[in-house]
């Protein structure tokens, strides 16, 4: 179920590096959090009752949310050290999911 590639977000990392295409990773960013999020709204919302599998995709969901989130708010307070980091911590969440 991984819609966002870890080479999408590494492109991203490499992004926020060039102040001209600050806006365009930005946007890249926002998303990636809509994708994550309305997967996560329909896990939460549309399964019910919860067995096992879904608890599992909506924990999922639910850490790469806030993940790309803080990501966000760190770019929107222009600390890209702190937006690159956090999407590091994504990839190798990536990484762990895939394995």
């Amino acid at each position: 179920m991984l819609i966002i590639s870890k080479q999408q977000v590494e492109k991203l990392i490499d992004k926020l590096n060039e102040p001209a295409r600050f806006d365009e990773s930005r946007d890249e960013l926002e998303k990636m959090l809509e994708i994550k999020s309305a997967l996560l709204w329909r896990a939460a919302d549309g399964i019910q009752p919860c067995c096992g599998t879904f608890c599992e995709i909506r924990t999922c969901l639910d850490s790469e949310v806030q993940v790309l989130q803080e990501a966000l708010d760190a770019l929107d307070k222009n600390d890209i050290p702190k937006a690159s980091s956090l999407l590091r911590d994504y990839i190798k969440y990536l990484e762990l999911l895939e394995q």
